[in-house]
């Protein structure tokens, strides 16, 4: 019978306890195989003699240490405890696993040989050591402690390393396990001391325990550390979550009516991640066909088997999403559950993961190798801004190289999204698999409404007959038959009822008309109120709640007191079944119905102009009602807070200034100016902060064209736009609030203060009382159940709040950033979630501090050579101090070169270039110098640098600075760099310096040759003109994202005009240069006559003048509507045609351009200096590229009308117009999507009528019918 060994069983519980930890039977079976040292040295040299013929030693010698020591511990160990053989098998298992695992990856092994030679310092010579002990009983309990010490940085190892793809993120996970490392090697160390000591039982017993509670302390305080950290990054980046939308949709899911898809090979195939066959999926089809259900039915079918992540896109959010911000949504969603995801994250740059879309993008490729199968769900592609949706899919091609990435995405087939799928994704057309679904759909419906209806035998027989021809007329549409049968359901007449379903609408076009003439024919009262709501829905910079617009509809503009609502509105009852309520948001049901109401191709449209000129005033009206008093006493306000008066608070607060800038923002004449005017300046006298120590910054000032007529609202204007500016950046809160409200130059922040303090108070009040008082239902009541409000103004949740004060106080808690900025005048000043963020910021942005060196420095004895070249290294070493410490002692006459600032600039360092730039202002008078400067910016793809250079071309006075800058901003890489250009063109609040409007300085398009006098043709002629410059035309021409996103911008600009179109004689200056280029872009031609620019400018010339002009204001006549111009004829004139320019060109893209253009009415007649455009060079290769001559070019388009480009000319012009033009872009573009668009184009005219009509302008003139 053997005797107990405390010893022994030390050992074995040690063993037991790593294999628990391991939680891989398999791996530690593995490593028992290895049972001595000799197999160790076999597997180091195998390692370092394939390393040496592959050149990339990676001192494997540094180990020797580490393993005589752990040779000299087992023979200790097998001399004195005599324990198994599998025991002694986890000395050498795992480090021969470990050096085998990673012999091929550098990183990896480099951190092995570290960890390992860190260890084998601090373990003790213990051959030399069991000498001096007599007593082996304690000397066996100190070795058992050392056999767990072993084990502990074995296990840390190995867990780390078992994964494949922890070279992934590496550099983030590492420094976490080397600090559990340091751990153990303490332990190491006080178990070391045991052996010199007479340590008792009692200790040794002592120093179990401590080694069990340091590492299960270190991982319970780093976890929460790194959840912290992680909590505050996505606190300060917000990324958007789609659950509660997912939720939504699965709770609203019509039973049975995706099972189709499950049956679809396609989708099998891309289900199937051991297949990489089908990693991208598109389901498309015409809107309202069930896409989005479908999307959350995949959702919810493949989360349950792999990592997931999906995002579904709104039309009422489109301003608000970006690819960028798609990305962050994603990427957080993956690290949501993810530990390893969570660190690399928190050590990632800050600023780089909030700003830029590059760094975004690439971070997420790194978590998609990393984490291995992961499926990818993006809904609504169509719903996102045509120049974000263009990134998005280029970043979703780049996905490719994630071979187990699985993406699905639904949208409409537009033009640009199926120029890129059709040749990367498998497809399904949804609207053509779904008709068992829509059948299924209408019975269960029916079913619901005959029992909720109470219908006899009779009625259910007649109306189930009257809806079977519904599912051959919705054509797969779901939405058709939504509104079909919200629509019946409303009624209650019976007769009613069989009228509406014996002749069914002919398609969604039709049963909107029918919903929306419902509305114009109702009662005047009712009628407003509902196009009020539509327009306000419609119009809104941001959704409205429930309770802020029922506040809204209540507002007079008559009566001076803002009103408390005491009823509800039924927003479905008074719109239709157009408008849903979700989330207490009213909405409509789908993108299409705003398209449809805006649309003023149908009778009694509404005006979104005027739409939102009501919502603007109604919140000026609403600001100025007394409610904002700073004499009102905190009784007074509570008073009206439990009345309601306050719904509208934070949306009045928080949007009139951006409606004010979508009206005003073009500087031209607004309907109803002078009653926006006189609410205005009330709101200027009335809500005046009398203790304002704030600045306005002339050059942000919003509204200039407010200076001359009042130039107290101008100044208002411009300080509120800075405060606001301000209120972003900074670490401004309701518990400092007295710190920055008097940077307001409105009392506005003062009551927005009393607010929160009082209803804070009141809710604390309530919280000790057994139930819900009064006071707490009707804060509930007018304001919603998430009453608790972060105390940041410019966070989310400062609007819509919390359910619970702890829940509040979380969330508060991670609006703090541990690593803060040292300097206070940085706007990061608050901090950074992490210590490696804090570290690049402080280089990035502020420099290194002054080095010893740097103030020995004689800059009086360098030579000019040396000057460059030390400013140079400076720049690169990211020394600003040290730079700007060398630049003040230059000795007069010495200049740094171009060269040392285009460096600094490709570095992409702002202080650096800043302070180069200060130093020497003389080289921005040279156009070269700012050329290569813009070039050099441009190529860092750094955006606050490039933000920083349109800020200083205001100093500019040679209009081909903008010329220049446009071409390269056009073919930019970077969506950030371009985006931040396109906000630059069309915000009416940066204005440049000498481009000022009124200057009259550098017009390139003008009336020169056409009238006697000059004028602008469009607002702020000077900035936004290079949008249409041939240098930014014939950059655009070079790839198909590039056309896009300025088709883009030129859309934008249009709408930040009101919707107006743009002149034509300056589309027709813009169609001229595009023709004179080398590749004209076809894409952009056909845009552009689409806009309105006259084909044969400007020989044929529409001259229309403003009414605002004194010289045709009798011709105008009083009738004529404010904001309508006067036509006054056709003139003919002189000059070269774009037909004739592009006649000129020998490339294939002028031979397209001149058919494009002969078959939208362009006249071949019209010559210059006695030369036709049939005698140019171009007319004689027209045989080569097109394969018809040029007479029979001229012969074929020959019944188009001359010089007839609207849109009726362009629906009668035929199917083979249709199809050349096609043809043409489909070539210019590189691709040629096939057959399923164009049975799509086809079908959709019967089956979908609204989709066409209603699709926003982005087909080329002959697509538009």
């Amino acid at each position: 019978m053997s005797t107990f060994d405390p010893a022994r069983q030390a050992f074995e519980h040690a063993k037991r306890s790593f294999r628990e930890k391991l939680k891989d039977k398999d791996l530690f079976r593995q490593l028992l195989q290895t049972t001595s040292i000799e197999q160790v040295w076999q597997t180091t040299n195998e390692i370092q003699e394939r390393q040496e013929v592959e050149k990339r030693m990676r001192f494997m010698g540094k180990i020797k240490t580490f393993l005589d020591k752990l040779s000299d511990y087992a023979s200790v160990v097998d001399t004195f405890v005599q324990v198994k053989p599998d025991v002694m098998a986890l000395i050498w298992g795992p480090i021969r696993l470990l050096l085998l695992w990673t012999a091929n990856i550098a990183k990896l092994a480099d951190a092995i040989v570290s960890a390992t030679s860190r260890i084998g310092d601090v373990l003790p010579p213990f051959l030399e050591t069991v000498k001096i002990f007599s007593d082996s009983e304690r000397l066996k309990n100190i070795l058992a402690l050392f056999f767990e010490d072993i084990l502990d940085f074995y296990a840390i190892l190995l867990e780390f390393f078992k994964l494949s793809r922890r070279q992934f993120f590496f550099e983030s996970v590492w420094p976490k396990q080397r600090e559990r490392i340091k751990v153990v090697v303490e332990s190491i160390e006080r178990h070391g001391s045991l052996l010199g000591s007479e340590a008792t039982l009692q200790q040794i017993k002592a120093e179990h325990e401590a080694r069990v509670k340091a590492l299960a302390h270190f991982d319970e305080t780093s976890n929460f550390q790194e959840l912290q950290k992680f909590q505050a990054l996505r606190n300060y980046i917000s990324p958007e979550t789609h659950d509660h939308r997912l939720d939504w949709l699965l709770n609203r899911s019509c039973k049975g009516s995706t099972e189709w898809l499950k049956h679809s090979e396609t989708y099998l195939a891309w289900l199937d991640t051991s297949k990489s066959a089908v990693n991208l999926l598109w389901l498309w089809g015409i809107p309202g066909a069930g896409k989005t259900f479908l999307a959350a039915s995949v959702i919810e079918q493949v989360k349950t088997q792999h990592q997931t992540c999906f995002m579904f896109a709104t039309h009422a959010r489109q301003h608000n999403t970006t690819a960028r911000s798609i990305l962050q949504s994603l990427i957080f969603q993956l690290a949501s559950s993810n530990k390893d995801l969570q660190s690399a994250l928190i050590h990632s740059d800050e600023r780089e993961l909030a700003t830029s879309t590059k760094c975004v993008l690439a971070l997420f490729k790194t978590f998609l190798k990393a984490i291995g199968p992961t499926y990818i769900v993006l809904d609504g592609l169509d719903e996102i801004e045509l120049s974000e949706r263009t990134i998005l899919l280029q970043l979703i091609v780049e996905l490719k190289v994630c071979l187990e990435t699985k993406v699905l995405i639904t949208s409409r087939p537009e033009d640009d999204i199926a120029r890129v799928l059709d040749l990367q994704a498998s497809g399904i057309r949804v609207d053509k698999c779904n008709h068992g679904s829509l059948k299924s759909y209408i019975d269960q419906r029916t079913h619901v409404w005959m029992q909720d209806g109470d219908f006899d035998q009779e009625a259910q027989c007649q109306i189930q007959g009257l809806l079977s021809p519904l599912v051959t007329r919705a054509n797969g549409m779901f939405l058709f038959v939504r509104i079909v049968l919200d629509n019946v359901e409303s009624l209650t007449d019976f007769r009613e009822i069989q009228r509406e379903l014996r002749a069914l609408p002919l398609n969604l076009h039709d049963a909107y008309g029918r919903v929306f003439a419902r509305i114009n024919n109702s009662s005047p009262p009712l009628r407003h109120k509902a196009r009020t709501i539509l327009g306000w829905i419609g119009c809104a910079p941001v959704p409205m709640t429930r309770q802020e617009m029922e506040q809204a509809l209540l507002i007079d503009v008559g009566i001076e007191s803002a009103p408390a609502v005491t009823t509800a509105v039924n927003f479905v009852r008074i719109c239709g079944p157009i408008v849903e309520l979700v989330d207490d948001i009213p909405q409509f049901v789908h993108f299409t119905v705003k398209e449809y109401i805006f649309s003023q191709q149908i009778s009694s449209f509404i005006y979104r102009f005027e739409a939102e000129c009501s919502l603007t005033k109604a919140l000026l009206k609403y600001l100025c009602s007394g409610i904002y008093n700073e004499s009102l006493s905190d009784d007074q306000l509570r008073l009206s807070m439990l009345a309601g008066r306050y719904r509208l608070h934070w949306f009045a607060v928080n949007q009139w200034i951006h409606l004010l800038q979508r009206l005003f923002g073009n500087h031209e004449e607004v309907p109803q100016r002078s009653s926006l005017l006189s609410l205005l300046a009330s709101l200027t006298a009335k809500l005046k902060n009398h203790t304002f120590r704030g600045e306005a910054n002339a050059e942000e000032d919003l509204f200039a064209v407010f200076g001359s007529e009042s130039p107290e609202i101008s100044q208002m204007i411009g300080c509120f736009v800075e405060f606001r500016r301000n209120v972003i950046h900074a670490d401004w809160n309701f518990r400092n609030g007295p710190e920055w409200i008097n940077l307001d130059p409105l009392v506005v922040s003062h009551i927005s203060l009393r607010l929160f303090q009082l209803l804070d108070k009141t809710l604390c009040n309530e919280a000790t009382k057994p139930a819900m008082t009064y006071d707490y239902t009707s804060l509930q009541r007018h304001y919603g159940t998430r009453l608790f409000r972060c105390i940041f103004p410019q966070c989310n949740f400062n609007r819509h709040g919390f359910a619970t004060g702890e829940s509040r106080d979380r969330h508060i808690d991670q609006h703090t950033q541990p690593w803060s900025c040292p300097r206070p005048s940085c706007e990061f000043a608050p901090g950074f979630a992490t210590k490696q963020a804090l570290s690049h910021h402080s280089l990035k942005w502020h420099g290194n501090p002054v080095s010893d060196s740097s103030s020995s420095l004689s800059a009086d004895q360098l030579s000019e050579t040396d000057v460059d070249g030390l400013a140079a290294e400076l720049i690169r070493a990211g020394d600003v101090e040290g730079l700007k410490a060398l630049l003040q002692h230059l000795k007069q006459g010495h200049r740094i070169s171009s060269a040392v600032i285009f460096v600094a600039a490709r570095m992409g360092s702002l202080p650096m270039v800043t302070v180069l730039t200060q130093f020497s202002d003389s080289y921005r008078r040279c156009l070269d110098f700012e050329n290569y400067l813009y070039e050099a910016v441009l190529g860092s793809e750094n955006v606050d640098l490039f933000r920083w250079l349109l800020n200083g071309v205001g100093k500019q006075t040679d209009v081909q600075h903008y010329w220049t800058l446009a071409a390269l901003v056009t073919e930019t890489k970077s969506p950030d760099i371009y985006a931040e250009w396109e906000d630059f063109i069309i915000s009416p609040m940066r204005v440049l310096g000498t481009f000022t409007p009124g200057t009259g300085a550098f017009q390139i398009y003008s009336h020169r040759r056409l009238q006697r006098k000059p004028c602008k043709l469009i607002p702020q002629h000077n900035k936004r003109s290079v949008i249409f410059s041939q240098a930014a035309l014939q950059a655009a021409g070079k790839n198909a994202m590039f056309e896009a996103r300025l088709i883009h911008t030129w859309h934008r600009l249009i709408d930040s005009l009101g919707g107006k179109p743009l002149d034509p004689q300056f589309l027709g200056w813009s169609l001229t240069d595009l023709a004179r280029c080398s590749k004209p872009s076809i894409t952009l031609a056909a845009e552009l006559l689409r806009l309105g620019a006259p084909v044969n400018f400007p020989r044929e010339v529409e001259i229309t003048v403003p009414n605002s002009d004194p010289q045709f204001d009798n011709k105008a006549g009083p009738s004529r509507s404010q904001h309508q111009d006067v036509h006054i004829g056709r003139k003919q004139h002189k000059g070269i045609t774009a037909l004739h320019y592009a006649s000129r060109g020998t490339s294939e893209q002028a031979a397209q351009l001149v058919r494009l253009l002969l078959q939208n009415g362009a006249n071949p007649s019209y010559g210059f200096g006695g030369v036709k455009p049939e005698q140019e060079p171009g007319s004689r290769l027209i045989k080569k590229w097109l394969g018809e001559t040029w007479e029979e070019l001229v012969m074929r388009t020959s019944d188009v009308k001359v010089g007839n480009n609207d849109e009726t000319g362009l629906k009668q012009r035929g199917q083979e117009n249709r199809e050349s033009v096609e043809e043409s872009s489909k070539v210019e573009n590189g691709s040629c999507p096939g057959k399923r668009r164009q049975e799509y184009a086809r079908e959709s005219e019967d089956a979908d009528g609204v989709v066409l009509q209603l699709k926003r302008p982005r087909k080329t003139p002959v697509e538009a019918d």
